[in-house]
């Protein structure tokens, strides 16, 4: 009885978290005709990005200009697009609840008005603020334009004395109002988005690095979150500052991040299977690894830029590329890996040594000079 009594309790809960979590989206057309041809929208998709490749997660038909997706919202808020359209998507937050899309013009997919939900309100009001920036600004600029004397007009050089100052000033309209939108809405995921896609262009790493250190601790958990500390941690990369918190898959499939192994030093090694000068490298990180055998201090990870899985694994089983502190990850995207951006990577191989606090203590260190380092740091043990 006890274990039947259980096992109700557990489905019941199973049951109410499921419900807890389930999305609904439901939208509506004023009009069905697309932008650029007369046709109909028939069917509208549901997407998101897995590793900077879009994903399917759902298609709905569009009837009588209505259309709705439903299912369980992912653990972390991430945007999603809503696509079949010729002129752009729609941009909305997947998370608990019913949200609301239009109605809308299908010519125009991103004039769509999205809410129901907490973060598709501050997203909405964050669009509406965008929309009414860039109105007034076009407003300021015409009144300036108009004031230009008709016998300058023509010289675009003379014409700056009229239009700069307008720039500015619209440009200073725009970083206030973002700045306090940023501000009262600090407890929102969607602040990181905001941060990310309206205020690194325009402001300085230290004000950006103000508002990541104002925002709630459980904002740390979202991806958007590492990726605006490791831009800003790029941005200021050099010897003695703190390094980008990396991260890829290993040959089996595991994530890995460079804070995993905080608290020794790690031989950071940018490599690709394909590449000539890497594989000279070879002989040395053996050497330097060989002698690290009954050392726990230090970690060679090597991180490739190769977008072949295959050729990737091959090169790492055909030349033995194997020990106990030798840690092989990528993200299998060639030169858009995120990793060789962080670092400023301009070509391979390209090495970075960071201490057990996870500052970088030295680049480009190879052959005999790398053997000599990383042997040196052995010793301290």
């Amino acid at each position: 009885m006890r274990k039947i009594l259980l096992f109700v309790m557990l489905t019941v809960a199973t049951f109410v978290t499921a419900q807890e979590n389930k999305f609904v989206i439901r939208g509506e057309m004023s009009s069905t005709t697309l932008c650029y041809s007369n046709e109909d929208v028939k069917e509208v998709k549901l997407e998101c990005t897995v590793d900077g490749q879009p994903v399917v997660l759902a298609t709905s038909l569009v009837v009588d200009g209505k259309f709705t997706f439903e299912g369980t919202a992912p653990e972390v808020l991430d945007l999603c697009n809503i696509t079949g359209f010729d002129n752009g998507n729609i941009q909305l937050f997947l998370e608990p609840g019913v949200i609301n899309v239009g109605p809308f013009d299908a010519a125009y997919p991103v004039g769509a008005k999205i809410g129901g939900t907490p973060c598709n309100d501050v997203y909405q009001e964050y669009s509406c603020l965008n929309r009414k920036s860039i109105a007034e600004s076009k407003v300021r600029m015409k009144a300036a334009q108009e004031s230009i004397p008709a016998e300058i007009k023509g010289n675009q050089e003379a014409e700056l004395k009229y239009t700069s100052p307008t720039f500015y000033v619209n440009n200073l309209h725009f970083k206030v109002a973002i700045m306090d939108f940023v501000y009262k809405h600090i407890d929102s995921p969607v602040v990181l988005y905001v941060l990310k896609y309206a205020m690194i262009p325009t402001f300085t790493t230290d004000v950006i690095q103000g508002f990541l250190d104002a925002v709630p601790q459980d904002l740390h958990k979202y991806a958007m979150y590492r990726e605006l500390v490791n831009e800003i941690r790029s941005a200021k990369l050099k010897v003695g500052s703190e390094a980008p918190d990396i991260y890829g898959r290993t040959v089996d499939g595991k994530e890995l991040s460079l804070s995993d192994f905080r608290g020794k030093y790690v031989f950071i090694d940018f490599w690709a299977s394909w590449c000539a000068p890497c594989r000279r490298e070879i002989p040395f990180l053996k050497e330097a690894l060989a002698y690290s055998t009954s050392s726990d201090n230090l970690v060679v990870l090597s991180y490739s830029i190769d977008s072949d899985r295959e050729s990737w694994v091959d090169c790492i089983e055909g030349n033995e590329l194997v020990h106990k502190n030798w840690v092989h990850i990528s993200v299998l995207k060639g030169w858009e890996s995120e990793g060789i951006k962080f670092f400023n990577v301009k070509g391979v191989p390209f090495t970075a040594l960071i201490d057990p606090n996870g500052n970088v203590v030295e680049f480009g260190l190879r052959g005999e000079e790398m053997v000599k380092t990383l042997k040196s740091i052995v010793d301290q043990q």
